[in-house]
């Protein structure tokens, strides 16, 4: 029999997707109607929220006004309806700046009762007190403290915490003090106590604690200089400088073997740029303890860098005289004779025999050493002595080729042996061999300062030989150099050039300037006269003159006849206060007042002038510098 089959009506069929879509429809509306009653949950919580913060937020807003009444008033109905933290903080801080002592020592006891055991409210319990004038019990509720300490550490932290930032520093280190002899503690709190005599100011007992950790910490050593670095930085009047260098000195003595505070000194020495007595003590080290040559090359290296030359040397030569062959030997000979050379041309008036002594120590590191790329720092500034001060110029050429050929010369110092090359070419007039070179070194290095540098002196010259379009090209590039030095040179020459062609339309007064400046550079001063003189004489025009005087005082200058370029310097100052070369003349005035013929007075008001007057001149800082150095004196 077959199954009977049940035929469903239209109609129903159509009712049914009817009700099919309406059940749909309420699932999504009980959806959407949960998800709205939800937002209005959100809503109305924030709506609790901002009805609760306003309050808070006033309060907050009178507290950093610091209207201290009003924010008591607030915090007291804020704390009274939720106690936290927070709001005690606030409330009993607005009630010690109104002195309202009762009410906050009330207010201790009562939030004291909620965290009994948060040393934090016995402290401000023993503050308000003593506010109050109760001395007696508030020293009673400190000393309870002291006695009842307990062991952990944090808690230890805590309690001193809460002690200093109430002004207890003292009663601090009494914490510290007895939580370091408590039984089982083996953690010094060296760090905690010297910070807490730091706030006391016991500076000297801080210090000790330091140094106390030293000797029982020596590993330590890193993290004490960098507490000891900070507290120097706070140092104004070098007063905590003076009382740690004698500290140091003190412990030293009293323990000679103890390397760490040995090195502890030599720190110290280079903090405070006294190299003189930071090579002492490096010596002192390396003599008790031995290998120490790296540490005495990095000294002198520091000092060198900081201008201290004399102390560089020693360092330098020190490494260099040991009997053992040093890993170092080669750096110290290059430093020493660096260091040397420099020392002697701050020398305003240098001899012949201190470069021929020079000249002989550079020979002898050559001989024994070779040439290296390490001493071929020696044989650039050998050659550059022996051109330019001796008069050896061609004896200076033999050993710069040899240098320049030897192999193992990298390019970047092959580069700077052929700059000194091309410069003693065009002090004996070789000017066109003289470019050829400054040219490779412009090629081979033109992203490095030295082939800008090549750039500036050939630049320099095309316009001693008269080529002024083509130097003044070169120079345009050069105005933009990352090296200031540079830009300002070119920039000074281009400034010149054009000027003198605009007074000078046909050249002929700038053709003498380019000659007299060639022949500064050659040294010949008398024929640079010469042609100075006769600018002056027969100028085309003011700016010819304001730069003839210049430059015959400066010619002066290099002939050490100061009285006569200072002189000079003077007639340009007085007659052409307007010139581009006043705040030059300014400056060197002063320098010769002050060094060449000890006259301090003339010198101050030379460099007052200049401040003064000029204060757009790139040598009124350098004034700045020397006349506070004069009037601290």
């Amino acid at each position: 029999m077959k199954p009977i089959k049940f035929m469903v009506h239209p109609i129903k069929k159509i009712a049914k997707k009817i009700f099919f879509l309406i059940f749909l429809w309420v699932i999504a509306f009980a959806d959407v109607n949960a998800q709205n009653n939800v937002n209005v949950k959100s809503n109305l919580s924030k709506q609790e929220k901002t009805q609760e913060n306003p309050k808070e937020q006033l309060a907050i807003k009178f507290y950093r006004d610091k209207d201290y009444e009003k924010a008591s008033e607030l915090f007291q109905q804020l704390y009274k309806n939720k106690p936290s933290n927070q709001y005690y903080h606030y409330y009993f801080n607005s009630l010690i700046a109104i002195k309202n002592y009762k009410q906050a020592e009330r207010l201790v006891k009562q939030h004291k009762k909620i965290h009994l055991n948060n040393y934090r409210y016995k402290i401000d319990e023993a503050y308000v007190v003593e506010l109050s004038g109760n001395k007696k019990k508030s020293d009673k509720i400190l000393n309870k403290i002291l006695n009842d300490l307990p062991t952990d550490r944090n808690h230890v932290i805590q309690i001193t915490s809460s002690l200093q930032s109430k002004g207890y520093s003292n009663f601090a280190i009494k914490v510290f003090q007895k939580a370091k002899l408590t039984q089982g503690n083996d953690y010094s709190y060296n760090f905690e106590i010297a910070n807490a005599y730091l706030y006391s100011g016991d500076y000297e007992k801080m210090f000790d604690s330091y140094l106390k950790q030293l000797e029982q910490h020596p590993e330590d050593i890193q993290r004490i200089k960098s507490k000891l670095q900070y507290v120097m930085r706070i140092d104004v009047n070098s007063n905590l400088s003076d009382i740690l260098k004698k500290k140091l000195l003190e412990n030293s003595q009293k323990h000679p073997d103890n390397i760490q505070l040995a090195e502890m000194l030599l720190w110290y020495s280079l903090q405070t740029k006294d190299f003189s007595m930071a090579f002492r003590q490096a010596k002192a080290i390396d003599r008790r303890f031995g290998n120490r040559d790296q540490d005495m090359i990095e000294l002198a290296d520091i000092a060198y860098s900081n201008y201290d030359y004399n102390a560089s040397a020693m360092a330098y030569e020190y490494v260099k005289d040991k009997k053992d062959n040093s890993n170092f030997i080669e750096e110290s000979y290059v430093g020493y004779f660096l260091s040397v050379e420099k020392q002697i041309d701050e020398n305003p008036n240098p001899s012949i025999k201190e470069y021929e002594d020079l000249e002989k120590l550079g020979n002898t590191a050559i001989n024994k050493l070779g040439t290296t790329n390490t001493t071929s720092n020696i044989v650039t500034s050998l050659a550059y002595i022996m051109a330019f001060k001796l008069n050896k110029p061609y004896e200076s050429i033999n050993i710069l080729e040899e240098a320049i050929s030897n192999p193992i010369i990298n390019s970047i110092n092959k580069a700077y042996l052929k700059l000194v090359l091309a410069d003693i070419l065009v002090s004996i007039g070789n000017i066109w061999d003289a470019t050829l070179l400054y040219s490779q070194v412009e090629a081979d290095m033109k992203n490095e300062p030295i082939g800008h540098e090549a750039k500036l002196k050939n630049a320099k010259v095309f316009y001693y030989a008269g080529e002024f379009d083509w130097a003044n090209t070169q120079l345009d590039v050069l105005k933009s150099s990352t090296s200031k030095l540079i830009s300002n040179d070119a920039i000074e020459l281009s400034f010149f050039i054009e000027n003198m062609r605009e007074e000078d339309t046909i050249g002929f007064v700038l053709r003498k300037f380019a000659k007299a400046d060639l022949y500064i550079y050659q040294r010949k001063y008398d024929s640079a006269l010469i042609f100075l003189n006769k600018i002056e004489d027969n100028p085309s025009g003011i700016t010819s003159i304001e730069y003839a005087l210049y430059k015959i005082a400066t010619v002066y200058t290099k002939l050490y006849n100061f009285a006569k370029a200072d002189s000079v310097y003077n007639i340009l100052i007085s007659n052409y206060p307007e010139s581009i070369k006043t705040d030059n003349s300014l400056y060197e005035r002063a320098e010769i007042q002050r060094i060449q013929f000890n006259n301090n007075e003339e010198a101050l008001k030379l460099y007052m002038i200049l401040m003064s007057d000029y204060p757009e001149s790139i040598y009124a800082g350098k004034a700045r510098k020397k006349y506070r150095a004069l009037v601290d004196e």
